[in-house]
C-alpha cells in the first residue's frame, strides 16, 4: 500500500518552502494524488518517480 505525503512532509524532504509547493500545484507542475477538500496528498510512488526523472523540471 502506498503512503502519502503532505505539503509539510514534501517540504522537508525536498527542502522547498510549502508556499512554493502550493504554487507548483496551482500551475500543474505537481499533480496531487489525493484531494480531500483543502487537504492535498502526494503518493510516495509519484514523488519517487519525479525524483528518478531528475526533479520537478523534468517531470512532464
Amino acid at each position: 500500500m502506498d503512503s502519502y505525503l503532505t505539503y509539510e512532509d514534501l517540504s522537508i524532504l525536498w527542502k522547498v518552502a510549502v508556499n512554493t509547493l502550493r504554487q507548483w500545484v496551482m500551475a500543474w507542475v505537481l499533480v496531487p494524488s489525493m484531494r480531500l477538500g483543502r487537504l492535498v496528498r502526494f503518493s510516495e510512488s509519484y514523488i519517487l518517480e519525479i525524483e528518478s526523472k531528475g526533479g520537478v523540471n523534468h517531470a512532464s
